[in-house]
């Protein structure tokens, strides 16, 4: 049996895209090492604009239903000073992200993927790709017992995040030198946390990032690079201490640690391209920005969309080569090197504190510059928008 799609990885990506195939009605397989519900090391915030897709996706009602917390604003936080950036109305799209832990979310989008025809496998390896003349042609796979075994497929989509095994294969990804390191844990709280908001508090090493999810748990992670664990290899020492730096954060933490701490390498990726001979990349797989603009979610949705409209025209034609699904990464490119662009910008600021302090006193007399920067970062416009007003000299000019 061949199948017409075989994804590999059934997180936001995996799950989106199989979600849009299936309703297509293409014959879709997704498969996953990990059995659902999981937890998932992630800042667990979905921009604004992931709101209509969600929509699309018919998981909306789903996410409210469970929980998810509803955040209007960023307040940044570097030094003495402070920045609160408010996301703007849009017709599109609510002045407001979602706030949910991927334990939720990831369960919510494979059920959907389930509920629109696509299988579900979950507890399965996939090690390798079957090559047919060059082509990517399906996977070989190993199951908890240890079995292994193969699925043919007309195309792979690569979905597993960044170490996915379809890129370590197809040798498609390009790993940042900045080496970056995320300590995680969720903290259960005796009085509420404000909800309307999360908090990022830059510091002199790395920075640290706050937000409510469903209940009465935050999620608090500690971003560091990674010769600060060379030097203290124990990350709790490392998390106690960059908690420490920002006392502003004990409003925050009122109980107790409820799990204990992930450290897990965020260091951001790129491809030069997305595609092969019979397959594809989407979400982290193809693009890992760093977390501090909070897009991760946003973009494992947007790609999967684009992915799924290029595969369905491309199976619909019998064609899966490069050069056909070479429009994906046409799409890509356009609908995301700016946001790149602007990501690599804002790392360079936060990672000299000095910058960071100048750039809040500067977003805080102007605030259009702000506002742009919001609207940006929670992807309600372009992020080659902030390039055409000439977004970087105006900040540093005003940061002077």
């Amino acid at each position: 049996m061949i199948r017409d799609v075989v994804v590999v990885g059934g997180g936001p990506a995996g799950a989106a895209t199989a979600i849009h195939l299936a309703r297509a009605g293409l014959d879709v397989c997704v498969l996953d090492r990990a059995r659902f519900p999981r937890d998932k090391a992630c800042g667990e915030f979905l921009s604004p604009a992931a709101t209509p897709l969600l929509e699309d996706l018919g998981v909306r009602d789903a996410i409210d239903a469970a929980g998810a917390k509803r955040l209007e604003q960023v307040r940044i936080f570097g030094g003495d000073q402070r920045l609160d950036l408010a996301f703007p109305a849009d017709a599109d799209a609510p002045p407001w992200g979602y706030a949910l832990s991927r334990r939720k979310l990831d369960a919510i989008l494979l059920d959907a993927a389930r509920s629109a025809g696509a299988e579900v496998q979950e507890g399965v390896q996939v090690d390798d790709l079957v090559l047919d003349r060059g082509r990517v042609a399906g996977v070989t796979t190993r199951g908890a017992n240890g079995v292994r075994d193969s699925i043919r497929s007309r195309l792979v989509i690569g979905a597993g995040g960044r170490n996915c095994p379809v890129a370590r294969v197809l040798g498609l990804q390009r790993r940042s030198s900045r080496r970056r390191i995320d300590l995680l844990a969720h903290w259960t709280t005796d009085v509420p946390a404000p909800e309307a908001e999360c908090e990022l508090h830059v510091g002199r090493v790395g920075y640290v990032a706050a937000a409510p999810v469903e209940g009465a748990r935050l999620n608090i992670n500690c971003v560091v690079p990674q010769t600060t664990l060379q030097r203290s290899p124990d990350p709790t020492l490392v998390y106690s201490d960059m908690l420490q730096r920002h006392p502003s954060l004990a409003r925050w933490i009122v109980g107790k640690r409820a799990e204990p701490i992930v450290a897990t390498d965020i260091t951001p990726l790129t491809t030069a391209r997305a595609t092969a001979d019979g397959a594809l990349l989407v979400g982290d797989s193809a693009l890992f920005l760093d977390p501090f603009t909070g897009q991760g979610i946003y973009l494992a949705l947007a790609s999967a969309q684009l992915a799924a409209g290029v595969t369905a025209r491309a199976l619909s034609a019998s064609s899966v080569d490069r050069a056909t699904l070479a429009d994906y990464d046409r799409l890509r490119a356009r609908e995301f090197r700016a946001k790149q662009r602007v990501s690599v910008a804002i790392q360079r600021i936060i990672d000299r504190p000095w910058l960071t302090r100048r750039v809040i006193r500067a977003l805080r007399r102007n605030r259009e510059l702000a506002d742009t920067l919001a609207a940006v970062t929670g992807d309600l416009v372009p992020a080659d928008h902030a390039w055409q007003l000439d977004f970087g000299y105006h900040i540093a000019r005003a940061a002077i």
